[in-house]
């Protein structure tokens, strides 16, 4: 596939995953009430207790895929840097263990402690999108590994979403709210000098099928990998409006 082909499948991808976003998540029941002001506190304690830990297991995830994938970085180098910064950031930011640490900050401004977001198992329905990932990140091929990585894009509108309503309806100031407006920035833009996530996937994808590696070894289109990340996003709200999350 040359790079004008490979630009067009990307951008077509890119859109039609959004389109299924706001379906699934933007305009369903979860975040419609948050963005409302309606949504129960327990609702969201649920949600954001599954998704904690979710969110500290992918980023360990991502440097497994250093690990799995770095041949094609390293034919690759221009991606690289960028790459790895995307890791690292993970990992470091603010400091040491890095977006934990904003993590932990607003689950308490949430009412969540840290043994609760971080050590007592999550619903079987919030678990599902972190077993998903791990299987895409260990067993899956590049190509479908950056198919899932589409859906990250849309983490950026939907951060800003949740930042807004904690600080407009939910009383929370802006630094407790900073797990949100941190990814709100990082998943769409360039900040502190790094690229934005979003568009560094776009450049991995577009690079991947210039260079024909589109074999599959679990047998996953990239549309279905990305697709089914914003199904398991939305399993895990709507599991959130059936299970509040006691106080």
């Amino acid at each position: 596939m040359n790079s004008t082909e490979a630009k067009a499948y990307v951008d077509q991808l890119y859109h039609d995953l959004f389109l299924h976003w706001e379906q699934k998540i933007h305009h369903g029941s979860f975040m419609t009430q948050l963005r409302e002001g309606r949504l129960p506190l327990g609702c969201m304690r649920r949600f954001f207790k599954d998704w904690g830990l979710f969110s500290v297991e992918v980023v360990a995830l991502n440097a497994v895929s250093y690990y799995v994938h770095l041949p094609f970085f390293v034919r690759n180098y221009d991606l690289l840097p960028a790459f790895t910064e995307k890791i690292a950031e993970e990992l470091i930011s603010p400091k040491p263990p890095g977006h934990t640490l904003i993590l932990l900050e607003t689950a308490k401004a949430l009412g969540l402690s840290r043994a609760q977001v971080l050590e007592q198992p999550a619903s079987a329905a919030g678990r599902a999108i972190s077993d998903y990932c791990r299987r895409m990140f260990q067993d899956g091929s590049i190509i479908e590994l950056w198919g899932m990585h589409v859906y990250e894009e849309t983490l950026g509108h939907w951060s800003k979403q949740w930042a807004n309503a904690l600080v407009s309806h939910y009383g929370m100031t802006t630094q407790q709210a900073v797990y949100f407006t941190a990814h709100a920035e990082a998943d769409l833009l360039q900040h502190d000098g790094r690229m934005g996530h979003g568009p560094l996937n776009r450049m991995i994808l577009q690079r991947i099928l210039e260079q024909g590696m589109t074999t599959t070894k679990l047998g996953y289109e990239p549309k279905y990998c990305a697709f089914t990340m914003v199904d398991l996003h939305s399993l895990m709200e709507n599991n959130a409006l059936e299970n509040p999350y006691p106080s």
